[in-house]
């Protein structure tokens, strides 16, 4: 007898490129039967009809740092995910008990941070470039993580600007001594200088012979240098490993006391306080002005702030790249934040669509590309053994709702969603968590 059994839907393959009229099986978490007959015998039905049956998305740009939440997880999955990579921009935790003694909604790996690593050894400025001594300790730090299972290591350079290449390069390089690890890059500069940042990224992958990642590519070079950026990235594919992925705004949120917006970020982005909005905290909502950032960087250096500062149509540019992965870079404090936490994908798919790509491509950019990106063979597609993680949506219905004032509204569309073989949300609600701490062995 199935578990599960999904009849009448019209199942999108992104790996042949197919929509399928066919139904799915699923026994203990797995795919096991696809075809044009009705098993008898299932514990569960789902009549799909007049709706689409995919892979569950693979978010592999996300932050679920903090082990006492579990927000961004929800806003995740009601989105349809079902696999997520944590831990990025140098932020991701060090392997412990507390992390993982929570209920999981979704399929959850981290990488180490590189800011995490640096303050356990005692280096808390990061305007500081490490000693040999702090590097060595760091590799070590490292070394006893990946054996754990992190994904790889993730790097917040922009953040992080007295990080020397030197320090990055050991990391990376100890990364490459595991397989199936990886390298998460927010690069070190956003606006005019992003191709230099791109070029070290390139660099470093190919020094150390290890996968980079570089997160949210748009979010860096949609200043009038996108299209020259995806050309480096192109042109190295001869001699490096270097993915990337992106989010469908054209504004980013981050926190105000970062590097970030360190003294003449204006002249960086060709824009003031006029574009930026603060996101969390009793000043939401709020446009910044020099006052108040003043008293945020000060005070309140974890508010987030949103800055509507990039170009739209290379954003666009970036998505309909045939390798850019779609990822959120969700991120909350305490339930706040950014619109990308909730509405990425279908605001993706919608963009995407109204671009020209077909669901099957579209649908590419959130399962399978990334799941061989991030070598999660299992999942992204569908196949016989594949695990059971799956998305049913009406494509006719799928709409984004959250906005820059309201952020945490979930989207319309998504009928189902479905963790190993188990059904995690049913029309808009979450009936249970299904999820789990991934390790990488």
């Amino acid at each position: 007898m199935l578990d599960l059994l999904i009849t009448n839907g019209s199942v999108v393959d992104p790996e042949s490129g197919q929509i399928m009229d066919v139904n799915l099986g699923a026994i203990d978490g797995n795919i096991v039967y696809i075809g044009k007959e009705t098993p008898k015998d299932a514990e569960i039905t789902i009549d799909a009809k007049g709706l689409y049956v995919a892979p569950g998305f693979i978010d592999t740009h996300v932050h679920d740092e903090d082990p006492a939440e579990n927000e961004v997880e929800k806003a995740l999955l009601l989105q349809g995910v079902t696999t997520a990579i944590a831990g990025n921009c140098g932020l991701g935790p060090i392997i412990s008990d507390e992390l993982l003694s929570r209920p999981r909604y979704l399929r959850v790996g981290f990488f180490t941070g590189h800011q995490v690593l640096r303050e356990k050894v005692g280096l808390t400025d990061n305007y500081m470039p490490a000693s040999s001594s702090s590097i060595r300790e760091m590799v070590e730090l490292l070394r006893q993580e990946l054996s754990k299972g992190s994904f790889g290591l993730s790097l917040g350079l922009e953040y992080v600007p007295g990080a020397s290449y030197e320090e990055i390069y050991e990391l990376a390089k100890t990364v490459a001594q595991f397989d199936k690890r990886w390298v998460s890059m927010h690069i070190r500069y956003d606006g005019d200088k992003s191709l230099d940042a791109v070029r070290e990224a390139i660099a470093l992958s190919r020094d150390c012979g290890v996968r980079v990642q570089i997160s949210h590519l748009a979010s860096m070079a949609s200043f009038g240098c996108l299209n020259e950026a995806l050309k480096l990235i192109e042109e190295a594919k001869a001699c490096a490993d270097v993915t990337f992925d992106s989010y469908p705004y054209k504004a980013f949120c981050t926190h105000i006391g970062s590097a970030v917006f360190d003294p003449g970020f204006e002249k960086r982005w060709k824009k003031g306080f006029s574009a930026l909005q603060v996101a969390s905290g009793k000043h939401k909502g709020k446009k910044l002005t020099q006052e108040l950032y003043v008293k945020l960087r000060k005070e309140e250096p974890n508010t987030l702030v949103i800055a509507h500062v990039m170009n739209e149509e290379e954003v666009k540019a970036a998505l309909r790249h045939p390798d850019c992965m779609i990822a959120s870079d969700a991120i909350l404090e305490k339930g706040q934040g950014h619109p990308r936490v909730c509405g990425t994908f279908p605001r993706a798919f919608a963009i995407l669509i109204k671009e020209g790509l077909s669901w099957p491509e579209v649908i590419r950019k959130a399962t399978y590309l990334p799941a061989k990106s991030s070598w999660l063979d299992d999942r992204g597609c569908i196949k016989a053994g594949c695990k059971a993680d799956l998305v049913i949506f009406n494509p006719k219905k799928l709409k984004d709702c959250a906005t820059f004032k309201d952020p945490m509204l979930s989207p319309r569309g998504i009928d189902y969603v479905i963790i190993g073989g188990k059904i995690a949300v049913q029309k808009g609600t979450i009936l249970q968590p299904c999820g789990e701490v991934m390790f990488r062995r």
